[in-house]
């Protein structure tokens, strides 16, 4: 033996198949120490947003609770209306009792910003999905985290459904437009009775033309053949 080299056991070396076994375990009992601490691991979720109430959301978005800065959203959603779908936020797996979320949102045109803590209730099935931020017709929110959509027998919200217009609502929606229809008529009307020597045949014609749809328009809206 060389006297300058130093003696080695055969328990001493480790082959390489060993290390990678070794590490192996060590990376397993990470993850279920990890996984022990945080039975929430998060993934992505897009964020979707009801309104079953008659009033006009001007900004909805979810954050976690206590933290003002892991917000996602920003819609805005027509009454009785649907918003887009707005990536992203982290949403845990596996549901937990005690999984909450707040809530952030603005009626129009009232400038007060709200913050609500709502709980979500067991996922469907218990597979996660998007993130569905919901404003109930007394103006009350909730969340639910659901794969399946509103017209699906699954579906965990209080309401089943895509959100619908009352009848109030619409017919106050014909007054309304039935309202504009006719003060548009009349500039019309105006318009063509002031400047009409002065214009050429064919624009005459063209205007003639237009209100002869507006009144038409107007005849739908108050019900008339």
């Amino acid at each position: 033996m060389d006297g300058g080299a130093i003696p080695c056991r055969c328990a001493d070396v480790i082959s390489g198949d060993k290390v990678m076994i070794i590490l192996f375990r060590q990376w397993l009992w990470r993850g279920i120490l990890l996984a022990a601490c945080f039975p929430g691991v998060g993934m992505a979720a897009s964020i979707q947003a009801l309104n079953y109430s008659s009033r006009e959301v001007n900004y909805i978005a979810v954050e976690n609770p206590g933290n003002t800065n892991s917000g996602g959203g920003g819609d805005a959603i027509d009454p009785y209306g649907q918003g887009g779908t707005i990536c992203c936020f982290s949403v845990p797996e596996k549901w937990h009792a005690d999984l909450k979320v707040v809530v952030v949102y603005q009626f129009y045109p009232d400038p007060t910003l709200h913050r609500e803590t709502v709980s979500i209730p067991p996922y469907p099935n218990g597979k996660a999905g998007d993130i569905w931020l919901i404003v109930y017709e007394d103006g009350s929110v909730g969340a639910v985290v659901s794969h399946y959509g509103p017209s699906l027998p699954e579906w965990p919200g209080k309401i089943k459904g895509y959100p619908v217009p009352t009848k109030e609502y619409r017919e106050e929606r014909r007054k309304q437009k039935l309202k504009r229809e006719k003060a548009s008529l009349l500039t019309l009307e105006r318009g063509l009775l002031l400047r009409g020597n002065s214009l050429p045949d064919e624009k005459v014609k063209e205007i003639q033309e237009i209100i002869d749809f507006q009144k038409k328009v107007i005849q739908s809206l108050e019900g008339k053949p």
